[in-house]
């Protein structure tokens, strides 16, 4: 386990990750999120950022031990991260709209992809910041 590596890759994916969800909430989901009654429109940030950044840590410790099975470089990381928001995003975004009173299907399926996508964007960089493989 390279700590040194999953806790630099922890801060830069953290960011990127807090980069791109504020992205999709300002330009693409604002008005989505804003007419559904059970949103909490002024969300406490900070927990937000927590959870950006356990999100980066657990994709950085799962890149750091199972990365080298996807390859090398950010098209294997991209892959890997696709997988991984696989793996997280899929059973519970589309279970929301089950147990989310007024949570739209459409809308669950549109964030399944965002954060599927998210997750690869976020593979991709582990990679380049890998430098080699998840084994070195």
């Amino acid at each position: 386990m390279n700590v040194r590596r999953i806790l630099t890759g922890t801060v830069v994916l953290g960011i990127v990750h807090i980069a791109i969800g504020w992205l999709m909430m300002k330009f693409v989901w604002g008005t989505t999120f804003s007419s559904l009654s059970w949103v909490n429109p002024t969300p406490p940030m900070r927990w937000l950022f927590v959870a950006d950044f356990a999100a980066a840590f657990m994709l950085m410790v799962a890149w750091d031990r199972f990365g080298t099975v996807s390859g090398t470089g950010a098209a294997a990381g991209f892959k890997f991260g696709l997988f991984a928001g696989a793996f997280v995003s899929f059973p519970a975004v589309l279970v929301w709209q089950v147990w989310i009173k007024d949570f739209p299907y459409a809308t669950a399926w549109e964030l399944l992809v965002v954060m599927v996508l998210t997750y690869g964007v976020l593979g991709a960089v582990a990679a380049m910041l890998d430098g080699k493989s998840a084994a070195a």
